[in-house]
């Protein structure tokens, strides 16, 4: 066998990276379970689940339900997203609720919206304040008079 042989027949390229991709021209509208990464650079509006890492493309628009290990926001995401770490790049915009252990936000990323942190064991007296004052019907100031003591 030479050094310019050709390989042989039995020997297959294997590709070791899966994905599902959402290329620029294409538009879903439904659902997608996976254990794989997804990369959007086209739209899609509906339930997306992935095992692995999301991708939203510059041109990506994201519209629904998200839960993933990792998101990395680089077009639109409007909608829920569960993801452990979640990264908004410059060039992303995100308007809704995420759910994270893990955020990052590059300079002139947009955000707005509520978060969670997942396991925040930390919470706001504020709701249970707000919660014992709601109780509390109109009061009724009353006028005191004081009299004076003339104390000579």
């Amino acid at each position: 066998m030479g050094i310019f042989s050709k390989s042989s027949s039995k020997t297959k390229s294997k590709i070791s990276y899966n994905a599902t991709i959402i290329a620029d021209d294409c538009s879903i509208v439904g659902g997608i379970t996976t254990g794989s990464d997804v990369v959007v650079n086209g739209k899609f509006e509906g339930i997306l689940s992935s095992k692995q890492a999301v991708t939203v493309g510059e041109s990506g628009e994201l519209y629904g339900d998200i839960k993933c290990q990792t998101i990395v926001i680089g077009g639109l995401v409007d909608g829920v997203v569960d993801a452990n770490v979640i990264h908004i790049l410059s060039t992303g915009r995100v308007v809704g609720q995420l759910t994270y252990s893990k955020i990052t936000i590059e300079e002139n990323g947009f955000f707005d919206g509520k978060t969670t942190l997942k396991g925040n064991s930390l919470q706001s007296k504020y709701a249970e304040i707000e919660h014992k004052y709601d109780n509390i019907t109109d009061t009724k100031v009353v006028d005191i008079k004081v009299e004076e003591n003339n104390i000579n």
